[in-house]
Order: C-alpha cells, then sequence, then structure tokens
C-alpha cells in the first residue's frame, strides 16, 4: 500500500492537496493500492472528499481511525432531536437559536448555513459562563465534546464516533512556564487507554497502527514533512519512507549548496538519513539535490502533476472565441506569488487597452488580499482587477483567457502552468527554480520572464495583447506541449519508484 501523509483536506486546496488527489487517481487507474492520509479534525471531511469525487475508502484520518467513523450513514440532526426543557423559549435570529428557560439561557443552538441542520450547541451555567460545546460531524453524529473551565477556556476536549462513545481525548494544561501544554488519549483501543505527549506523538502511534493494517511492507509518501515528519521518523514499525518534495528546497536559488534550507523542508533535510527515497519534481531539481546530499539516497524525478487522457481529447477552444485582452492568474494570493508585480505591469496594459481584465483567481494567505486590493484601489483599476476567489472549476478560466500569468518568486512544479497550457492558455512566467522552464517553451507556448523586472513583465504583456496572431499561435503550441505530460508519460517516472520498492 502507498500512503500519501498530509495534514488536512479542506475545500479551498493547495497545489499540494491537489497533486494528491490527482496521484491518488493515477494510481487507481493503474490499480496501484493507495491511500491519502490525513491527522487534521475536521467535522467536514467527508463533504470535502465527496466535493472532489473522492470515495471515503480512498482517505484515512487519524479521528476516523481511532473513532470508526470512516464510512457512515448519513443523518440529519435537527433541534428535535436535542433533549430541550418543554417549557423554554426558542428565539431564532438567522442561523442561531436562543434556547431560555425562566428568563435564564439555557443554550444556543447554532446551525449550518442556511439551513435547519446542526453544526453545534453552546451551553451556559446559570451564571452565564459557556461550561460546554457540542459538535456534530455533517454526516449527523456528535463527534465533539469541549469542556471549558472557570475562565471560559477550553479544559478538555472529547472526541467520539458513530456509537456516541469517546474514543479520543484531549486535555489542556499549564506547565511550570504558563504554557499550554496538550495531553492526549487513545480510550479502550484494543482494550486498553494510551496517553501521548502531543499530537506528534499521536501522529507516531496512527503511523504505526494504520502500518499494520495489512501484511504488506508500506510505503509513505510525506507531502507535508512540517507536520507529519516527525511522526514517520519516530515509527516503532518498518515502513519504507519517501520525501516529496513539491516545492524549492532552499531559501536562495542562486546558492543551492550553501543556502539555509526553506523553513518547509528543514527538518526534513537535516535527517537526510531517515528516508529510503525522495522525489524531486524537475530533473534541474534532482540534479540539485544529488550535489548538495550525495548520490547515498536514490532520487527519483517525478512530475508533480499530469494531464489526463479526458483532457487531451478535448477539441481545442478557437482562439477567436477567447475573451480578448483578458488575462487571468490563478494561484494562492501570497507574497511569494507576487500578484502585486501583475498588478503593477497590468497598469500600463491598461493605459494601452482600456478593456482589457486581470482576473486574480485563488484563495488569500494571511493579509495579502487586503494588501493587494489597496493597490489596486490606489491605481484606479478595481473595475478592472477583479479578484474572483477560489474555483473548483480553472479549466472553465483557462478556456476563457488569451493569457495567463505567474510572476512568483519560487515555484515548484506549478500545477497551474501545466493546466493552463492543457487548455491552450499562454503563459508569461519568472524564470525560477523549479518547473516553469520545464513546462512552458520559451517563445514559443509561452514566455520566460526574469523574477522582479516588473518593466519586462509589462512588456511581454503588451506585446502579446498587440500581436494576436502570435498569441493565437502560442496557444495552439500550448496545447501541443502538454501532451509531455501526459498521464502515461507520468505514470512511467512513477512506475520507476514503484520498481525500485518492488525488488
Amino acid at each position: 500500500m502507498y500512503y500519501f501523509l498530509n495534514d488536512n483536506m479542506q475545500f479551498s486546496k493547495s497545489g499540494i492537496e491537489q497533486a494528491e488527489i490527482n496521484r491518488l487517481r493515477l494510481f487507481n487507474k493503474h490499480h496501484v493500492a493507495a491511500q491519502i492520509v490525513t491527522r487534521g479534525f475536521a467535522m467536514d471531511l467527508h463533504d470535502v472528499l465527496a466535493d472532489a469525487d473522492i470515495a471515503d475508502e480512498q482517505v484515512v484520518n487519524l479521528f476516523d481511525f481511532f473513532n470508526g467513523s470512516q464510512n457512515v450513514a448519513r443523518k440529519t440532526v435537527k433541534l428535535t432531536d436535542l433533549s430541550i426543557p418543554n417549557e423554554a423559549i426558542k428565539t431564532r435570529k438567522d442561523d442561531q437559536i436562543e434556547i431560555v428557560e425562566h428568563g435564564i439561557l439555557l443554550m444556543i443552538v447554532y446551525l449550518r448555513a442556511k439551513s435547519d441542520v446542526i453544526s453545534n450547541v453552546q451551553y451556559f451555567d446559570a451564571n452565564g459562563r459557556t461550561v460546554k460545546m457540542d459538535w456534530w460531524d455533517t454526516r449527523g453524529f456528535k463527534c465533539l465534546e469541549q469542556l471549558f473551565d472557570w475562565d471560559g477556556k477550553i479544559a478538555q476536549e472529547g472526541y467520539m464516533g458513530p456509537d456516541g462513545q469517546l474514543h479520543l481525548e484531549k486535555l489542556h494544561y499549564l506547565n511550570h512556564g504558563g504554557q499550554e501544554q496538550m495531553t492526549w488519549r487513545v480510550i479502550n483501543y484494543h482494550g486498553q487507554d494510551r496517553t501521548f505527549n502531543g499530537m506528534n506523538e499521536l501522529t507516531r502511534f496512527f503511523y504505526d497502527e494504520l502500518n499494520q493494517v495489512n501484511d504488506e511492507a508500506n510505503v509513505m509518501i510525506c507531502d507535508r514533512t512540517v507536520e507529519c515528519a516527525w511522526g514517520l521518523f519516530n515509527m516503532t514499525t518498518p515502513a519504507k519512507k519517501v520525501l516529496h518534495l513539491h516545492n524549492n528546497h532552499v531559501s536562495d536559488a542562486d546558492d543551492i549548496l550553501h543556502s539555509p534550507l526553506n523553513d518547509n523542508y528543514a527538518n526534513a533535510l537535516n535527517n537526510w538519513q531517515e528516508w529510503d527515497a525522495v522525489i524531486a519534481a524537475t530533473p534541474e531539481q534532482t540534479k540539485d539535490v544529488v550535489l548538495r546530499f550525495g548520490k547515498s539516497m536514490p532520487t527519483f524525478t517525478i512530475p508533480v502533476g499530469y494531464v489526463d487522457n479526458e483532457t487531451l481529447a478535448e477539441k481545442p477552444v478557437p482562439f477567436a472565441r477567447r475573451q480578448k485582452h483578458l488575462m487571468v492568474e490563478v494561484a494562492r494570493l501570497s507574497p511569494e506569488k507576487q500578484q502585486n508585480h501583475a498588478i503593477e505591469a497590468f497598469a500600463q496594459v491598461h493605459e494601452a487597452f482600456p478593456d482589457a481584465r486581470l482576473e486574480l483567481w485563488g484563495y488569500a494567505n494571511g493579509d495579502t488580499d487586503k494588501q493587494l486590493r489597496k493597490q489596486v484601489a490606489d491605481a484606479h483599476l478595481r473595475d478592472f482587477v477583479l479578484f474572483k476567489g477560489y474555483t473548483t472549476d480553472v479549466n472553465a478560466v483557462y478556456k476563457r483567457a488569451q493569457l495567463g500569468l505567474l510572476p512568483s518568486r519560487a515555484e515548484g512544479f506549478s500545477l497551474m502552468l501545466l493546466e493552463a497550457q492543457a487548455q491552450g492558455l499562454p503563459m508569461v512566467a519568472n524564470d525560477v527554480k523549479y518547473g516553469p522552464s520545464d513546462i512552458i517553451q520559451d517563445q514559443k507556448s509561452g514566455v520566460l520572464t526574469k523574477n522582479g523586472d516588473v518593466q519586462q513583465l509589462a512588456t511581454v504583456m503588451l506585446d502579446l495583447m498587440k500581436n494576436q496572431d502570435k498569441l493565437a499561435q502560442y496557444s495552439e503550441q500550448a496545447y501541443q506541449n502538454a501532451r509531455r505530460y501526459s498521464e502515461d508519460a507520468v505514470f512511467k517516472k512513477w512506475q520507476a519508484l514503484l520498481d525500485y520498492f518492488e525488488k
């Protein structure tokens, strides 16, 4: 079994989560047993899976594993299912219902958005203090009970399964230094209670138990090293461990040999000897990894993404049907993606082409969106630079646009570049490590630009908008270029790793 280790899975997915989903589908098509493994608690996890068209049994979550809730028949829980005194007064406002008895607030029932289905219930004592909160999984069973101390802080959390029993418990306490600590307990697991000092220790136990579900020699591919590596390194049962590098592994791409390591990979790479193999996204990254860490570790070059057969079989969108002068950037709104450079360059394009539009698609990290919106407002571009949010239908975005932008200061193997090329969208991207120069054919299916050179970015955008015939040719070439990353081509890369572990 191949396990893809991650922290969580949400509706708004980063490139890593989308890469895992795509990999799972590729393995399924080739009958390679695989599951995504997550460790974060989420009451809506199985809604997320359904939205992504992933079967429940394809994902193993730590809380599902211990609570026996991986496969659960759905039901709805409404106000009538709660124990409420007959004489209590119920007052609803929007998605909240206050329950009052003899002038005393007993509880507040919180409903899921625009429904009568219960999300959670907050209980109060006679003095109006919160004493408890109960939470329901979206599949219709109470999954979490939180108890509060006199100061209104969470003191204890109990996690339950559909059987109504407590299976996991988290205790909050202050150590001698006044810092909050967490102790986890797995309750009555195979007839025993077990205690763990923190989430990492619980994760390690979870990995070991999962590793013994079958009699196979399992391979653990770690996609989120910050959250998952400690538990993986400290397993007590034998498993093959693979580090998957999704992004640049160093902080300074100009000093591959001596640069500080990327924070996301520092612990993983400083424990180089713990791995059985490493996956890099491009030939250049593989070369750089070997230069720095040597040849002692098998290092495989496997693209993070691929273009599925259904996409390759689609008829190309005639260039004339694309929205003229529409540019898009599909990426998290974050400093490393440098949407601020795209906006600054677009200002020049808009002067030459008043009908030009720039759409920014993606969810925001921190307050980056506020900064970008202020930049747009200050440049008087509110009607022309549009913040579109996260979408699960990126192909529809790529099919509408004439040009895609990705002026990042750092990249891994960008799924955005590959997905855009597969939909015939010419791309302008900074020539940074790693990925853009592997995916884009410079001056054929797009243009590579120098990081930080906003004027060059603007000049390229202007040139392509002025030369619609050239842009149309780039679009045709983009369709052809994407075929290099077909399902079969990428699975051949995976097959090399599969063969290695089957020796």
